[in-house]
């Protein structure tokens, strides 16, 4: 098994993301289908009844049951219209990631995204982070590809020294290019190969599957990555059984 595997292992299932009754900007529009319109993700346009609520996002599964609702201006604020660089500089703090029902809704389906639609990944990542943070306890298990981001840009570096500020146990892993550690308390896991490749946000949800969230992906192309989110413990523990038998003897302090 490696992480690539875990990816390929995923059973998406067709979806459906509808948008009621629009009178939302062709823009914003344009930038859900971008980000959302996939393989296993149908993105389109529906009237509903004349008196129903206006910009309203419904997701279905593939028998056409309704599984979450959300308002378009909800995902645009929280996703659409939200630069990167907003985690990146840490002007977004953990304490502030909200993720739309419809959006987590999305779980174990796979993703391949690239350039602005890469961002529907970052955002994720913080949501598990902000989740281990919530939750004030259990193991996150990170992977940067190069440990260098996690001080190289603020935004991290802010989130890690918050989330080590708590009882979180918080191992990251990377190829080690970073020279001196940061000033806070990491369990490091080093590798090349697959590492390089890798990323990826576990949460353990300290015994509690309720708590339990991961968000995995590789890179499969020049900027480019495929990877899907889970909530289903059973998952987390595979990804966290492996984490632990291929890295889990090479960790410092």
């Amino acid at each position: 098994m490696t992480i690539a595997d875990t990816i390929e292992a995923v059973d998406s299932s067709e979806q459906t993301m509808t948008v009621l009754n629009r009178d939302e900007h062709d823009p914003v529009m344009n930038l859900l289908e971008k980000m959302f319109d996939s393989e296993h993700v149908d993105v389109r346009e529906a009237d509903a009844a004349p008196d129903g609520p206006a910009n309203l996002v419904q997701l279905q599964d593939q028998n056409g049951v309704a599984v979450a609702t959300t308002g378009l201006d909800k995902i645009r604020d929280r996703l659409l219209l939200v630069n990167s660089d907003m985690y990146v500089t840490g002007t977004r703090s953990l304490s502030e990631v909200e993720t739309s029902d419809v959006v987590a809704s999305l779980d174990d389906t796979t993703f391949t995204v690239s350039d602005k639609s890469k961002f529907l990944l970052i955002h994720i990542s913080r949501h598990v982070e902000a989740l281990a943070l919530s939750t004030g306890s259990g193991v996150l298990h990170s992977g940067f590809q190069y440990l260098s981001r996690i001080h190289d840009e603020r935004g991290t570096d802010r989130a890690y020294r918050k989330l080590t500020d708590t009882d979180v146990d918080v191992h990251v892993y990377g190829k080690p290019d970073w020279g001196d550690t940061p000033e806070c308390s990491l369990t490091v896991h080093t590798g090349e190969d697959e590492l390089a490749r890798a990323w990826f946000v576990v949460h353990d949800g300290d015994g509690h599957d309720a708590r339990k969230a991961a968000l995995v992906a590789t890179e499969v192309g020049e900027n480019e990555y495929e990877g899907f989110w889970t909530f289903r413990s059973e998952v987390v523990d595979d990804i966290l059984d492996y984490l632990d038998s291929a890295y889990g003897t090479t960790a410092t302090q």
